[in-house]
């Protein structure tokens, strides 16, 4: 992809992503989406799980989702459990059959890196497994928080460093004394890293994948002086043919899916390597939490984290809490 100058770039990766659902296997897997007894749809429900504490403690609130343009099953969701939802992405074939189709009430075809909607529209904003692809996803995470008035919510690929295995980290130090003692042109590749903060990746449609980590998040919310992030990992793992194989019982797909999780919920709860779960679901407060919301926040085993205020602004952020 000869994609000339940076502001063309972006031009191309919006444009390539636009065309995204368009064709015959598209519109096969649209009617796999509309099931919500597949394999596939199982692995969804444990991540809009995670939903639960917000939904809870306001009900009925408003949301926008972002890079939805898959049926706008993510809308649905929310629209199942009391909330009224805007679906929206950059393409909206998938979501306006998901509309005459009755799955979900209102979309709009919009660029998540320049929404047009105005300042406080919504109560919250979920993008889930969207961000990665966009070419600059820093704007839409600043746009979401423009036109949101509680928060949002990013389920995505986390990348939030973390310390490589024993064996790993011996094998580095033999690496960097080798290399102190002059023998450097034993390796063609001179990092002695101990320190896993992810790899660069790219996905066939043409763009770098974007992965989130906790401080990452963290510092965007100190920096507009917000009053807390709440963080949850969770593992995930996908199978070919799990959009069509329904989850029964005695599926051996879905218990082969299940034996995975179990396996890197295991390896992360001994904390040395690969424990950095699959995805992680950040959530961005932009006031006040009460003890009800962090409660809730807290039993469905997030980890609350409130922020250092700006000193220096004159006049600090008194919100009331949410």
């Amino acid at each position: 992809m000869n994609t000339g100058s940076a502001d063309d770039f972006h031009k191309v990766s919006h444009h390539l992503h636009e065309q995204l659902y368009e064709g015959e296997k598209q519109a096969r897997l649209m009617e796999t989406w509309k099931r919500d007894t597949t394999v596939d749809a199982w692995r969804h429900a444990r991540m809009y799980r995670c939903l639960d504490p917000l939904l809870a403690s306001f009900p009925s609130s408003k949301w926008m989702t972002v890079g939805d343009g898959r049926y706008g099953t993510d809308a649905h969701f929310l629209e199942q459990h009391g909330a009224h939802a805007v679906a929206t992405d950059i393409s909206d074939t998938m979501l306006r059959r998901a509309q005459e189709d009755g799955y979900i009430r209102e979309y709009r075809k919009e660029n998540a890196e320049h929404l047009s909607f105005a300042d406080n529209t919504f109560d919250f904003a979920l993008c889930k497994e969207a961000y990665h692809h966009f070419p600059r996803p820093m704007l839409a995470v600043y746009e979401m928080l423009r036109v949101t008035r509680l928060g949002i919510v990013l389920i995505e690929p986390d990348e939030t460093p973390i310390i490589m295995s024993l064996r790993h980290i011996v094998k580095m130090v033999v690496k960097e004394t080798l290399i102190r003692c002059g023998l450097h042109r034993l390796f063609h590749d001179r990092s002695t890293n101990i320190i896993d903060c992810g790899s660069n990746w790219y996905e066939e449609v043409g763009n770098f994948g974007f992965c989130i980590s906790r401080r990452e998040i963290e510092r965007v919310a100190i920096a507009l002086n917000f009053r807390h992030v709440a963080f949850r990992g969770i593992n995930d793992v996908y199978i070919e043919g799990v959009e069509d194989e329904t989850a029964s019982p005695d599926s051996a797909l879905l218990r082969r899916i299940e034996g995975d999780i179990e396996k890197l919920d295991q390896q992360c709860r001994h904390g040395l390597s690969r424990s950095r779960p699959k995805l992680l679901v950040a959530i961005i407060l932009k006031q006040q939490a009460n003890e009800a919301l962090r409660r809730a926040l807290s039993d469905a085993e997030f980890e609350v984290r409130d922020l250092p205020r700006n000193p220096h602004l004159e006049k600090p952020d008194d919100r009331k809490p949410a």
